[in-house]
């Protein structure tokens, strides 16, 4: 097993430090292809969603959001907890559902500027725990401006969700994100773009109805204010090739309630990013040199890897791709002897088309969770890693998605007791005119 580990090690770090010059970055705060996926793209969703508008009121162009989401059996409620290691602690399989139905608008000013907003309410639904029932919601309002050489965005948005919140633990928790974004692109030349973003994001988890069981995890230890300031270049070849250079400063401020734990840090990386678009090969990547320092007071320990993304695809027919990926990010950790960890991921997918826009996919993932120590006399820590399943997405219509998938995840650890694996379920329904398009997930 030390061999296994080692050698995914070895090839994380090989993918992700030689990822050829079409490297992107990836943050500790952001989903990887961030700085490739600029305000342009949003042009293109505001024209459709002009098209696809239910119901026009004066400027106002309006739709309905209807969606059953996150049907799902889940093996363990429990899956991972402190409690005690899965042969120790009886596992509670229940069934989750979630239900919600809301309003999306678009405000077009002109041809150029647009102001969006939802109001997306969802139930969170048990069928055994009823603790866990609870009222969510996406809310959110944006402003964007698209003129000739200047594309402006600025956005604000709380997401109330039922979802994992680590990877240590897979149990699923209600949370609260509030982020607010602003960013601005100038086109410099036809092939250059200058880009400067700021965001400000807050999470808290929401667990004060489930009491004190001690099946529960500290989620609390992950309340946070995260604050990212990023800017650089891109160069744009059509529609085929991007680059990205820049540099983000970061800084992570801990909760410290009762339950808090101070790994606060901060820091400043260079980025890069890139995506290469042919006809059969697409190559996408995204990494981050960081040097994260603990702020006075803190048990961060400091961090001074490289975090990313890597992912190449390839087509050899149009209804059939394959894919493979891999990514090393950074993860605060609930153990009270451990600061963090690096989650290395290799993976590799299958997907064909059925029809136009539906598709059929097999995924294997493998990787480990390297625990570094904030405390003296811990024990040296690594997780194994590995997970497959299969998912279907159906576009039944313009407006109607159907989403099924099964998931199966093991952790093999090298401390004993700490074993754990979870299988899940999950179908989800959205009919939406807008896709989606403003809402925070």
């Amino acid at each position: 097993m030390r061999s296994t580990r080692s050698l995914t090690r070895s090839i994380m770090a090989l993918a992700l430090l030689a990822a050829f010059p079409a490297a992107a970055q990836l943050s500790q705060y952001n989903a990887p292809g961030s700085l490739l996926q600029r305000p342009s793209s949003k042009k293109e969703q505001m024209e459709q969603a002009l098209e696809k508008a239910r119901w026009h009121l004066g400027p106002f162009r309006l739709s309905p959001w209807f969606a059953i989401r996150d049907a799902a059996y889940v093996s363990d409620v429990f899956s991972g907890s402190s409690g005690g290691s899965a042969g120790q602690v009886e596992e509670e399989p229940d069934f989750t559902i979630t239900l919600g139905a809301g309003l999306q608008g678009l405000v077009p000013f002109g041809s150029k500027t647009f102001f969006t907003f939802d109001a997306l309410p969802q139930y969170v639904w048990w069928q055994e725990q009823d603790e866990r029932r609870r009222l969510n919601g996406y809310y959110g309002a944006g402003l964007y401006a698209f003129f000739n050489r200047l594309s402006a965005e600025a956005t604000a948005r709380r997401a109330e969700e039922q979802g994992v919140l680590t990877p240590e633990f897979e149990q699923r928790i209600h949370s609260r994100q509030d982020r607010i974004a602003g960013s601005l692109e100038l086109k410099i030349s036809p092939a250059l773009f200058a880009f400067v973003s700021a965001e400000a994001l807050e999470m808290d988890a929401l667990t004060e109805d489930l009491g004190d069981d001690p099946r529960l995890p500290p989620f609390q230890q992950l309340d946070r204010q995260e604050r990212v300031l990023r800017g650089g270049l891109e160069y744009r070849s059509g529609d085929r090739l991007r680059l990205a250079v820049g540099a983000e400063r970061s800084e992570v401020e801990f909760a410290l309630d009762e339950a808090g734990r101070d790994r606060s840090n901060s820091g400043t990386a260079p980025i890069v990013e890139a995506a290469y678009k042919g006809p059969r090969i697409q190559i996408e990547g995204a990494l981050a040199f960081r040097s994260l320092e603990p702020e006075p007071g803190s048990e961060f320990v400091p961090f001074d890897e490289t975090t990313g993304q890597v992912q190449v695809s390839w087509t050899p027919k149009w209804r059939l791709s394959y894919r493979l990926y891999g990514s090393r990010g950074l993860d605060y950790s609930l153990e009270e002897s451990y600061s963090h960890f690096t989650a290395d991921r290799l993976g590799a997918a299958i997907t064909s088309k059925v029809g136009r826009a539906s598709a059929v996919s097999l995924f294997a993932e493998t990787g480990v969770h390297d625990y570094v120590a904030s405390r003296p006399g811990a024990l040296a820590r690594e997780d194994d890693f590995t997970a497959y399943g299969t998912s279907i997405q159906l576009q039944l219509e313009d407006r109607l998605r159907l989403n099924l998938g099964a998931v199966r995840s093991e952790l093999d650890s090298s401390l004993p007791g700490l074993d754990r694996s979870l299988t899940v379920f999950q179908t989800s329904i959205e009919i939406s005119a807008f896709g989606g398009a403003f809402t925070v997930r």
